[in-house]
């Protein structure tokens, strides 16, 4: 195996992942970059979990419908980012794993021209009834070009990072955007263990830090145009709430208050549920995201 970003043979076993793919599987850490990969699944097992039952996992209403606020507030934070940078009007949009078209919704209100792929079924049902938007299920064998692409947490996971975003970039016109959002992942000293197998316990093959995503974007010879961190508008110190609210899980009873102030927020005045900073101190907090805009170096 080799580093998804710097092509490092040198690695460290750091734990197990269980319970998310059909078999087990131990996650590495370059020693290099700081990249964290696990052993690649088989295609099998990425159909499996990827072709109808991603994202059916939440079966309690009420979390059904407060996880479906939480995406609007960050996708219309993420648009608002994107529209800050970049003139998006009569721009064609295109978002990879767009699920079921939430984010290109609000771009398609917004006077953009929006296309999208997405390999579930159910999702992509649900964007042409709910938006009326099509999405196409393989952007592999795309021809077509686009102005803007969406990456929001999607590069993750795949099992040749590099190569598919080479074959992104290739999608984009001429002075052609891309945005990527990924999880910002913590360096070993910056947690416990315990606390660091269960971040690392998702469907993700490989976890990015700021640095080696810049890495990863810049040796695709794309220029980066802006970069920030993203988090839920709640206090970095309190690690549990941040992690209940990532995980759509009950808090304890002292965040019982904390929680619902949060998600009273965010049905009220979305736009106020995420913040964007620079610097995050070396303090790495659960839910923490990392933002990039790059374009084609020219």
């Amino acid at each position: 195996m080799q580093c998804e970003v710097c092509g490092s043979e040198n690695y460290t076993e750091v734990g197990i992942i269980k319970n998310v793919w059909q078999n087990d599987k131990k996650v590495y850490q370059c020693n290099n970059c700081k990249l964290y990969f696990i052993e690649l699944p088989t295609d099998e097992e990425i159909y499996l979990l990827y072709k109808n039952e991603y994202h059916n996992n939440i079966k309690n209403k009420l979390f059904e419908m407060a996880k479906s606020k939480m995406r609007y507030a960050r996708s219309l934070s993420q648009f608002n980012f994107i529209n800050k940078h970049i003139d998006c009007k009569n721009k064609k949009v295109c978002e990879i794993g767009a699920f079921d078209g939430l984010l290109l919704s609000i771009f398609k209100k917004n006077n953009c021209d929006v296309y999208g792929y997405e390999l579930n079924d159910n999702a992509r049902a649900y964007a042409k009834n709910k938006y009326d938007i099509d999405l196409n299920p393989n952007f592999l064998e795309s021809k077509n070009k686009y102005d803007i692409i969406i990456l929001s947490h999607v590069i993750e996971h795949f099992k040749d990072a590099k190569n598919v975003l080479l074959k992104i970039k290739d999608m984009l016109n001429e002075n052609g955007y891309i945005y990527i959002e990924v999880p910002n992942s913590p360096m070993i000293d910056q947690c416990s263990h315990e606390m660091l197998i269960r971040y690392l316990s998702t469907e993700h093959i490989v976890n990015f830090n700021m640095s080696n995503l810049k890495m990863f974007v810049e040796s695709s010879k794309l220029n980066i145009i802006e970069c920030v961190y993203s988090n839920y508008s709640v206090s970095n110190k309190n690690e549990s709430l941040r992690a209940n609210i990532l995980e759509g899980s009950l808090p304890s009873i002292s965040n019982l208050f904390s929680f619902g102030l949060f998600g009273l927020k965010t049905f009220i005045v979305p736009k106020s549920t995420f913040t964007e900073y620079y610097d995050n101190n070396n303090i790495w907090s659960y839910g923490e995201n990392i933002r990039i805009i790059a374009q084609i170096s020219m």
